[in-house]
């Protein structure tokens, strides 16, 4: 089974083709979340708002927990 380089040329093409536009939707998606949580915030919504800013800042960092007792 031969493959002509021709058409491994214009597969590897079409998938890359592909994987751009994967990654266009991918960021269009966040922006547009990232618009839709700035609306919520100007309209009030401050109780989600707070959960996400305690999640950013011990993102990438050791958290330790204690119990309370």
């Amino acid at each position: 089974m031969k493959f002509s380089p021709v058409s491994l040329i214009a597969r590897l093409t079409i998938v890359g083709i592909i994987g751009l536009v994967i990654a266009a939707c991918t960021s269009t998606f966040e922006g547009m979340g990232k618009d839709l949580q700035t609306m919520g915030n100007a309209m009030g919504g401050s109780g989600a708002n707070t959960t996400q800013q305690n999640q950013s800042q011990t993102q990438g960092k050791d958290v330790v927990v204690t119990p309370v007792k």
